[in-house]
Protein backbone atom coordinates (compact mmCIF):
# COMPACT_ATOMS: atom_id res chain seq x y z
CA UNK A 1 0.00 0.00 0.00
CA UNK A 2 1.42 3.68 -1.14
CA UNK A 3 -0.02 6.93 0.03
CA UNK A 4 0.90 9.30 -2.85
CA UNK A 5 1.04 13.15 -2.03
CA UNK A 6 1.07 15.41 -4.64
CA UNK A 7 1.64 19.47 -3.99
CA UNK A 8 -2.13 20.57 -5.85
CA UNK A 9 -4.06 18.02 -5.42
CA UNK A 10 -5.17 15.38 -2.75
CA UNK A 11 -3.31 12.40 -1.81
CA UNK A 12 -4.00 8.95 -3.93
CA UNK A 13 -4.23 5.34 -2.19
CA UNK A 14 -2.52 3.15 -4.69
CA UNK A 15 -2.97 -0.16 -3.86
CA UNK A 16 -1.79 -2.52 -6.63
CA UNK A 17 -4.62 -5.26 -8.11
CA UNK A 18 -7.04 -2.76 -6.49
CA UNK A 19 -9.80 -1.20 -8.32
CA UNK A 20 -10.67 2.32 -9.19
CA UNK A 21 -13.15 4.81 -9.63
CA UNK A 22 -12.30 7.56 -12.31
CA UNK A 23 -14.13 10.36 -13.04
CA UNK A 24 -12.75 13.01 -15.95
CA UNK A 25 -13.70 16.26 -17.46
CA UNK A 26 -13.03 18.56 -20.40
CA UNK A 27 -11.04 21.62 -19.36
CA UNK A 28 -14.58 23.83 -18.49
CA UNK A 29 -16.78 21.13 -19.13
CA UNK A 30 -16.56 22.11 -22.93
CA UNK A 31 -17.96 19.48 -25.30
CA UNK A 32 -14.90 18.61 -26.37
CA UNK A 33 -16.10 14.65 -26.59
CA UNK A 34 -19.33 15.35 -28.70
CA UNK A 35 -18.34 13.79 -31.60
CA UNK A 36 -18.76 10.13 -32.09
CA UNK A 37 -15.53 9.38 -33.44
CA UNK A 38 -14.31 11.04 -30.46
CA UNK A 39 -15.55 8.93 -28.02
CA UNK A 40 -14.60 5.92 -30.46
CA UNK A 41 -10.59 6.89 -30.28
CA UNK A 42 -10.85 7.96 -26.59
CA UNK A 43 -11.79 4.52 -25.67
CA UNK A 44 -9.30 2.93 -28.13
CA UNK A 45 -6.32 5.24 -26.42
CA UNK A 46 -8.03 4.08 -22.57
CA UNK A 47 -7.26 0.56 -23.84
CA UNK A 48 -3.73 0.81 -25.64
CA UNK A 49 -3.13 2.65 -22.29
CA UNK A 50 -4.60 -0.31 -20.05
CA UNK A 51 -2.48 -2.89 -21.95
CA UNK A 52 0.73 -1.17 -21.97
CA UNK A 53 0.26 -0.30 -18.19
CA UNK A 54 -1.23 -3.57 -17.17
CA UNK A 55 -4.78 -2.13 -15.89
CA UNK A 56 -7.79 -3.55 -16.70
CA UNK A 57 -10.84 -1.14 -17.95
CA UNK A 58 -13.90 -3.12 -16.41
CA UNK A 59 -16.57 -0.21 -17.31
CA UNK A 60 -16.54 2.78 -18.63
CA UNK A 61 -18.88 5.94 -19.94
CA UNK A 62 -18.29 8.63 -22.14
CA UNK A 63 -19.98 11.68 -22.63
CA UNK A 64 -19.67 14.90 -24.46
CA UNK A 65 -17.74 16.42 -21.51
CA UNK A 66 -16.95 13.98 -18.93
CA UNK A 67 -16.27 10.27 -18.80
CA UNK A 68 -16.51 7.72 -15.55
CA UNK A 69 -14.30 4.69 -15.39
CA UNK A 70 -13.95 1.30 -12.85
CA UNK A 71 -10.14 0.17 -13.63
CA UNK A 72 -8.57 -2.30 -11.79
CA UNK A 73 -4.80 -1.70 -11.09
CA UNK A 74 -1.48 -2.79 -12.18
CA UNK A 75 -1.46 -6.07 -9.94
CA UNK A 76 2.72 -5.57 -9.90
CA UNK A 77 2.04 -1.65 -8.62
CA UNK A 78 5.08 -0.62 -11.05
CA UNK A 79 2.36 1.42 -12.85
CA UNK A 80 0.36 3.52 -11.55
CA UNK A 81 -2.81 5.36 -11.87
CA UNK A 82 -1.42 8.31 -12.73
CA UNK A 83 1.02 6.94 -15.36
CA UNK A 84 -2.12 5.28 -17.08
CA UNK A 85 -4.48 8.51 -16.80
CA UNK A 86 -1.26 11.08 -17.97
CA UNK A 87 -1.11 8.55 -20.95
CA UNK A 88 -4.78 8.68 -22.13
CA UNK A 89 -5.19 12.26 -21.14
CA UNK A 90 -2.40 13.32 -23.60
CA UNK A 91 -3.15 10.98 -25.98
CA UNK A 92 -6.54 12.08 -26.60
CA UNK A 93 -6.19 15.60 -26.25
CA UNK A 94 -3.15 15.43 -29.28
CA UNK A 95 -5.76 13.03 -31.47
CA UNK A 96 -9.12 15.85 -30.70
CA UNK A 97 -6.50 18.89 -31.75
CA UNK A 98 -5.14 16.97 -34.77
CA UNK A 99 -8.85 16.17 -35.77
CA UNK A 100 -10.59 19.26 -34.79
CA UNK A 101 -8.55 22.63 -36.41
CA UNK A 102 -10.40 24.75 -34.62
CA UNK A 103 -9.20 23.02 -31.06
CA UNK A 104 -5.36 23.08 -32.72
CA UNK A 105 -4.32 25.97 -30.27
CA UNK A 106 -6.46 25.03 -27.28
CA UNK A 107 -4.24 24.93 -24.45
CA UNK A 108 -6.33 22.37 -22.11
CA UNK A 109 -8.51 19.75 -23.46
CA UNK A 110 -9.16 17.94 -20.20
CA UNK A 111 -9.64 19.78 -16.61
CA UNK A 112 -8.16 17.06 -14.06
CA UNK A 113 -9.59 13.67 -13.15
CA UNK A 114 -9.87 12.57 -9.82
CA UNK A 115 -10.02 8.88 -8.38
CA UNK A 116 -10.97 6.77 -5.56
CA UNK A 117 -9.47 3.20 -4.60
CA UNK A 118 -12.30 1.29 -3.78
CA UNK A 119 -12.20 -0.60 -0.58
CA UNK A 120 -16.05 -1.90 0.03
CA UNK A 121 -17.92 -3.89 -2.10
CA UNK A 122 -20.96 -1.79 -1.63
CA UNK A 123 -19.14 1.26 -2.92
CA UNK A 124 -18.21 -0.20 -5.89
CA UNK A 125 -21.66 -1.45 -7.11
CA UNK A 126 -23.41 2.30 -6.18
CA UNK A 127 -20.43 3.45 -8.44
CA UNK A 128 -20.95 1.50 -10.99
CA UNK A 129 -24.54 1.82 -11.38
CA UNK A 130 -23.96 5.28 -11.00
CA UNK A 131 -22.02 4.86 -14.58
CA UNK A 132 -23.96 2.54 -16.09
CA UNK A 133 -27.16 5.24 -15.28
CA UNK A 134 -24.91 8.24 -16.10
CA UNK A 135 -26.16 8.89 -19.76
CA UNK A 136 -29.96 8.60 -18.45
CA UNK A 137 -29.20 11.10 -15.65
CA UNK A 138 -27.48 13.73 -17.99
CA UNK A 139 -30.77 13.56 -20.80
CA UNK A 140 -28.76 11.71 -23.52
CA UNK A 141 -31.02 8.78 -23.59
CA UNK A 142 -33.98 7.46 -21.60
CA UNK A 143 -32.27 3.74 -20.88
CA UNK A 144 -28.97 3.09 -20.58
CA UNK A 145 -28.76 0.10 -22.95
CA UNK A 146 -29.32 2.90 -25.51
CA UNK A 147 -25.88 4.69 -24.72
CA UNK A 148 -23.54 3.19 -27.13
CA UNK A 149 -20.74 4.85 -25.80
CA UNK A 150 -21.09 3.19 -22.46
CA UNK A 151 -20.36 -0.84 -21.16
CA UNK A 152 -23.55 -0.84 -20.35
CA UNK A 153 -24.43 -0.87 -23.50
CA UNK A 154 -22.78 -4.36 -24.07
CA UNK A 155 -22.71 -5.91 -21.07
CA UNK A 156 -26.77 -5.70 -21.15
CA UNK A 157 -26.97 -7.77 -24.18
CA UNK A 158 -25.58 -11.13 -22.58
CA UNK A 159 -26.08 -10.37 -18.97
CA UNK A 160 -29.48 -8.69 -18.07
CA UNK A 161 -30.91 -10.31 -15.18
CA UNK A 162 -27.11 -9.47 -13.56
CA UNK A 163 -27.26 -6.51 -14.68
CA UNK A 164 -30.75 -5.62 -13.33
CA UNK A 165 -30.15 -7.22 -10.32
CA UNK A 166 -27.00 -4.46 -9.61
CA UNK A 167 -29.69 -1.55 -10.16
CA UNK A 168 -31.68 -3.00 -7.73
CA UNK A 169 -29.06 -4.30 -4.84
CA UNK A 170 -26.87 -1.31 -5.42
CA UNK A 171 -28.76 1.84 -6.16
CA UNK A 172 -26.65 4.71 -7.17
CA UNK A 173 -29.10 7.39 -5.96
CA UNK A 174 -28.07 7.20 -2.36
CA UNK A 175 -24.39 7.69 -3.68
CA UNK A 176 -22.31 10.27 -2.01
CA UNK A 177 -19.46 10.65 -4.54
CA UNK A 178 -17.70 13.50 -2.12
CA UNK A 179 -17.62 10.99 0.77
CA UNK A 180 -17.02 7.45 -1.35
CA UNK A 181 -19.65 6.40 0.62
CA UNK A 182 -23.28 4.35 -0.61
Amino acid sequence: MELKRYIHAPAHLFLPGAKYWVTGSAYKHRKYFKAERTKRKMLEILLIGCKKFNWQLEDWVILDDHYHLMLQSDPTGEKTIADLMNNFHKFSAMWIRKHYPRLKKVKHIFYNYWDVCITNEASYYARLNYLFYNPVKHGYVKKPEDYPFGSYYYRIKGQKDYMEELRRKYPFDRLDLESGLP
